[in-house]
């Protein structure tokens, strides 16, 4: 389960746009601590699941799911807006 709601936070930053500043923030801990969750180096702490699940506007269900689950149900969070970059030609 641990690799599963790593796989799945990682995916869900990555789609949000999220950093793991900004998960760390929610959860009260620090960046380096949420590395060594998203590595496997440390467990989840069961108090930490419904805040992140929120966090992505998800439940701790769907979370602990995985992240195909969570597509299957069409419940993911919107994508991060793609910004366009142009470039332009000197003259």
């Amino acid at each position: 389960m641990e690799s599963t709601i790593n796989e799945t936070v990682r995916f869900l930053m990555t789609r949000t746009g999220k950093r793991q500043v900004d998960v760390a923030e929610v959860l009260g801990i620090t960046p380096g601590t949420l590395s060594q969750r998203l590595l496997g180096h440390s467990i989840w702490k069961v108090d930490d699941l419904p805040k992140v699940a929120d966090y992505f506007g998800l439940t701790t269900s769907e979370l602990i799911s995985g992240y195909a689950a969570i597509a299957a149900a069409g419940r993911l969070p919107p994508a991060k807006a793609r910004t366009v970059r142009t470039r332009t030609r000197a003259a």
